[in-house]
C-alpha cells in the first residue's frame, strides 16, 4: 500500500510534504540534491549505506536541507521512517533489490542506473509498477542536454527524413581511483549497463526506433587492476527500420582531458544528417538545402528532479519513462550477454 503524504497548511490550504531517504552514495545523486532545495514539499529525511562499510558521510554535512538522520541498515531505515520516496543510488548491484523493495512498500523510487543487472529484476520492476501505481524515475540525465533535446525535436520535425544509422561514444575518464568493488563482475556489472546505457538510451529516443537484435565485444585490457569492469567495448545493434546502430565505450579519456566525459553522436537520415560534437556543447546539422555547424540548441522548459516531483505530484511525466527506462536496461543487459557469449541476442 502506498505511504500517504503527510499534510500541513493554515485556514483550509493544506501542502503534502514527502519524506525522502537516500540509500547509497555510489551514484549521481547530486541530481536529486541540487534541486532538493527548490522544493520544499520533499524533505530529506534520512539516509544508509546500500551495503556494510559504504562511506556515506557525504550526507552528514548536508547544508541546503536539515541534517538527514543516519541508519546503518536501509531496511530498518525504511521500516522506523516510512518514507514516500527512496533514492537507490547505492552499489549497482544493489539497485534493483533496494527498489524492488521500497515498490513492495509502496514508496515512490528514483533509482540510479541500472535499473537491475538481469532481466528477471527488469520483469519484477515493471511488474510492481503496474501493480502498485507508484513513481519509478531514472536517473537517466542526458535526455535533459540541450544539444539532444534539440536533436529529438528536429528528428520530429522530420528535418533529416527517416533515421537510419545511429553512430554514438561513450568515453570516460578512468580517474584517480575506482571503487574496489569495480573488480568484481557481480558488484559492478557491465559497462554496458553502467556507462552504454546512456548512449543506448537517447541515441533510440532521438531516432524514434527501436532496436531488434544487438551484437557486441567487451573487454578488461587496461585498468586491470579492476577486472570486473570492462573498459573497452563496442555495440551493434538493428533497427526496427531496417537501419543500425553502432556504440563504443571505454574508460580511456585521458586525464588532461577538458572533460570527463565525451559523448558525441551521429544520425544520419535519408533527408539529412545530424552530429552531436564538442562534448555536447555543439549540434551540427546538415541538409540538402542547408549546413549548420552550430545549430541553436533549445534549453528543456524542464529538470529531471522537477519532473519526478511533478509526477508524484500527479501535475506532470517524466521525460524518461518507467517503461523506456526499463527497456533501455534491457538493451544494455542483452549487449553484455552478446559480448559475454559471442551470439548475436534478440530483442
Amino acid at each position: 500500500m502506498m505511504v500517504t503524504p503527510l499534510c500541513h497548511g493554515e485556514g483550509g490550504q493544506k501542502a503534502m510534504t514527502y519524506k525522502m531517504v537516500v540509500i547509497g552514495a555510489a551514484g549521481h545523486v547530486n541530481y536529486v540534491l541540487d534541486e532538493l532545495g527548490a522544493y520544499p514539499q520533499v524533505r530529506f529525511c534520512a539516509y544508509a549505506p546500500s551495503f556494510p562499510d559504504e562511506d556515506v558521510s557525504r550526507y552528514a554535512s548536508a547544508t541546503a536541507f536539515a541534517i538527514p538522520e543516519r541508519y546503518d541498515e536501509w531496511r530498518a531505515m525504511l521500516d522506523a521512517e516510512r518514507p514516500h520516496i527512496v533514492v537507490a543510488v547505492g552499489r549497482y548491484d544493489t539497485n534493483a533489490p533496494i527498489a524492488i523493495e521500497a515498490l513492495r512498500r509502496g514508496c515512490h523510487v528514483v533509482a540510479e542506473k541500472p535499473a537491475a543487472h538481469t532481466l528477471e529484476e527488469v520483469a519484477t520492476l515493471r511488474q510492481l509498477v503496474a501493480d502498485h501505481g507508484v513513481v519509478y524515475a531514472s536517473l537517466l540525465n542526458m535526455r535533459y542536454l540541450p544539444a539532444f533535446y534539440t536533436a529529438r525535436l528536429l528528428v520530429a520535425q522530420g528535418l533529416i527524413g527517416t533515421p537510419v544509422l545511429i553512430s554514438g561514444q561513450k568515453s570516460y575518464r578512468w580517474g584517480g581511483k575506482r571503487p574496489r568493488w569495480y573488480a568484481d563482475r557481480a558488484a559492478y556489472g557491465s559497462t554496458m549497463t553502467w556507462v552504454g546505457i546512456h548512449c543506448f538510451d537517447y541515441g533510440r529516443w532521438i531516432a524514434d526506433v527501436q532496436y531488434t537484435e544487438v551484437f557486441a565485444y567487451h573487454a578488461n585490457l587496461v585498468h586491470t587492476e579492476r577486472p570486473g569492469c570492462q573498459d573497452v567495448a563496442t555495440v551493434i545493434a538493428r533497427l526496427d527500420n531496417g537501419g543500425s546502430a553502432v556504440y563504443h565505450l571505454d574508460f580511456l579519456r585521458p586525464t588532461a582531458a577538458r572533460t570527463h566525459g565525451d559523448e558525441p553522436l551521429r544520425v544520419a537520415g535519408s533527408r539529412g544528417v545530424l552530429e552531436i560534437c564538442d562534448q555536447t556543447e555543439r549540434l551540427h546539422v546538415i541538409t540538402e538545402e542547408r549546413d549548420e555547424p552550430s545549430w541553436p540548441l533549445q534549453q528543456p522548459p524542464r529538470s529531471l528532479f522537477g519532473d519526478i516531483v511533478a509526477a508524484i505530484e500527479g501535475r506532470g511525466s517524466l521525460l524518461v519513462p518507467a517503461d523506456e527506462a526499463f527497456t533501455a536496461t534491457e538493451f544494455a543487459i542483452k549487449a553484455a550477454q552478446a559480448a559475454d557469449t559471442g551470439c548475436i541476442v534478440p530483442m
